[in-house]
């Protein structure tokens, strides 16, 4: 079997198992159903992955990097604190909409009790460069009385309803406009100067 088939085997493993996982979740979803859909053989999946959680951590670790790099390429030291926030938060926003299975299953991994040690690793050394732009905001009282975790919940959160809406057609403008929304509300919801 060649590297680059191999490779092909486990990016289709791996799109196979966000699609199902994004529309009905980890547990409803069997390993034989992902193989199916990657057009692989049941026993495949476990060749690339030891067992289910494995793949679903691998997932996480491929998505979380993805978001990461939007973040970090979103920073411009140049310009004000406030205006980094903002622009982390459109480039975010632009990937999930770019992304949105990705999205939902990020969503999904992060709010689950059985997230692994090892995840739960992965993103708090990942996504420091967003703690450390609410800690610049937070000293030098851009964002006076708001703790991290308020300001992590109002950062990620309403992305995650916007990807549901965009998912289900019901989200009325354009991307765009949403993402510039977005961006304002959050601002001025944690802001003492909006």
């Amino acid at each position: 079997m060649s590297r680059h088939l191999s490779e092909e085997k486990r990016k289709a493993l791996m799109e196979a198992a966000i699609d199902l996982f994004s529309t009905q979740g980890f547990h409803a979803t069997p390993t034989q159903q992902i193989s199916k859909r990657a057009g692989v053989s049941a026993g495949t999946l476990f060749r690339y992955f030891r067992t289910k959680e494995d793949l679903i951590d691998s997932l996480y670790t491929s998505v979380t990097a993805a978001l990461t790099d939007a973040v970090n390429e979103a920073i411009r030291p140049e310009t004000s604190v406030e205006e980094q926030i903002k622009n982390v938060k459109r480039e975010v926003l632009y990937w999930m909409f770019k992304n949105p299975k990705k999205a939902l299953f990020f969503e999904q991994f992060s709010s689950s009790p059985n997230i692994t040690e090892k995840a739960k690793g992965e993103v708090i050394l990942r996504i420091s460069a967003l703690d450390d732009l609410y800690h610049k905001a937070a000293s030098s009282g851009l964002l006076a009385g708001i703790n991290r975790e308020v300001f992590l919940a109002n950062f990620w959160y309403p992305n995650f309803m916007l990807i549901h809406l965009h998912a289900f057609g019901r989200l009325p403008g354009s991307i765009e406009d949403t993402v510039e929304q977005s961006v304002t509300s959050m601002w001025c919801g944690l802001s003492k100067n909006p």
